[in-house]
């Protein structure tokens, strides 16, 4: 509703400019956009004349300028935008359902080239970001838009909308809503869905990553280091150099080293620096598409190099043992590549070991994936910390036992000393 009258409010002020309202299908801009749009004209008498084309859906105004609707899904999709001149505002809905890199694409290549002719001449161009706050927490490329210098944070929760009804109507659904998905107030779908708040649905993420457990603010230096890559057929190659301590169960990501483009010379090149700078235990190599002809390639040229293929088990399992790894022990810094995009995976509909949803595609994920791999049995493995459930089922064993002991030590006492007890017993009776 905003984001239509802003269109409007824009496209009447200035003749002959285009405002673009995109939304992840074609089916969500026709609810959210179209038809909002149609009614504004007709209620108002705005003088617009609707058109559905192939390419997009659109509203001219008596001045010459345009509301363009705009499905985009993919680079592809993006690309078609790129032909719209004199832009002067965008919005994008449903940014919490875009992968990041589509809305990265359509941001900062597309959109971002759209504004230069209307700025160019000192006039002003706008972009809205709208939707749902991320199920995982502060990170991918809505959340770091906001955190731009310049760009406005609104928010507003659903009893603010006041299309829907008054706020006990309102109420009165959410609660039938909680009540059918089993949720409460206090769960991470109402906060995030109801009330608008960037919360993290932690049994949504697939990694168990945890910032304070997780991170460092400088690496310790090591005894031990291991060269674990991802060879890129299509993406990058990225290779991490991992060490760790004598007595110490923790496994630090010490460097990355990541490049996009290479052919097997320019990664062996950048193996044999990495070599080089650490004398590395171990350095596996993920063997798939061709990654054995690159990997006999690196053998020929580093022949006093063991240089061998990782394990690669399924990838659920990938994702236990690097979890374990994250829970047992595991630093990196906050300014590593592996620290952005951890982060960026969760399980479709929140099942566990189902399909994994990539908010962005990761080099370096991969290449720590087969690292706990290769190292799960030359690290020193700590102890697990209990979970909460764990904890509370030892506190009732706990209880049972300790009654259990009671009860045997009154049936000892009952046996040994009757006359005793019957005489307690007696006096406390009166």
């Amino acid at each position: 509703m905003c984001a239509c009258f802003k269109a409007y409010q824009v496209a009447r002020a200035q003749p002959g400019v285009t405002c673009c309202l995109i939304g992840a299908t074609q089916g969500s801009i026709s609810r959210i956009f179209w038809r909002t749009l149609a009614e504004m004209n007709r209620e108002y008498g705005l003088g617009a004349t609707p058109l559905k084309g192939v390419e997009g859906w659109s509203m001219t105004l008596p001045n010459g300028s345009q509301i363009v609707l705009l499905p985009v899904d993919s680079v592809e999709a993006a690309d078609k935008v790129r032909g719209l001149s004199r832009v002067a505002f965008v919005c994008v809905d449903e940014c919490q359902r875009y992968k990041k890199d589509v809305l990265d694409y359509l941001l900062l290549d597309v959109i971002k080239a759209m504004f230069i002719d209307l700025r160019a001449k000192g006039e002003s161009a706008q972009l809205w970001l709208m939707g749902t706050p991320n199920p995982l927490g502060k990170v991918g490329t809505f959340w770091e838009y906001g955190q731009r210098r310049g760009a406005e944070v609104h928010t507003g929760t659903t009893f603010d909308n006041e299309k829907l009804g008054t706020r006990e109507q309102i109420e009165a659904v959410v609660a039938e809503m909680l009540a059918e998905e089993g949720q409460t107030k206090e769960s991470t779908w109402y906060r995030r869905e109801i009330l608008a708040e960037w919360c993290v649905d932690l049994a949504r993420r697939v990694y168990s990553f945890d910032d304070d457990r997780n991170t460092i603010d400088v690496i310790p230096p090591c005894d031990h280091f291991a060269l674990i890559g991802d060879i890129g057929v299509r993406d990058a190659d990225a290779v991490a150099k991992v060490g760790w301590r004598d007595g110490d169960p923790t496994l630090y990501l010490v460097d990355e080293y990541i490049a996009r483009g290479q052919d097997t010379l320019d990664l062996a090149e950048m193996t044999r620096k990495a070599i080089a700078d650490c004398q590395p235990l171990v350095t596996a190599f993920d063997g798939g598409g061709l990654g054995l002809k690159v990997i006999a390639t690196l053998r020929k040229l580093f022949p006093k190099v063991a240089i061998r293929a990782v394990t690669k088990p399924p990838v659920n399992l990938q994702v236990k043992a690097l979890n374990n790894r994250l829970r047992s022990g595991f630093k990196c810094l906050r300014t590593s590549r592996f620290y952005a995009e951890i982060r960026n995976s969760e399980w479709e509909d929140g099942i566990v070991n189902g399909k994994i949803i990539e908010t962005g595609h990761s080099d370096i994920v991969p290449a720590l994936r087969y690292a706990a791999l290769e190292l799960a049995r030359l690290l020193p493995e700590k102890q697990r910390e209990k979970t909460p459930a764990e904890l509370e089922q030892e506190k009732r064993d706990a209880d049972v036992e300790r009654a259990e002991r009671n009860r045997r030590l009154q049936n000892r006492a009952s046996e040994y000393e009757p006359e005793q007890w019957d005489d307690t017993n007696s006096d406390e009776s009166d």
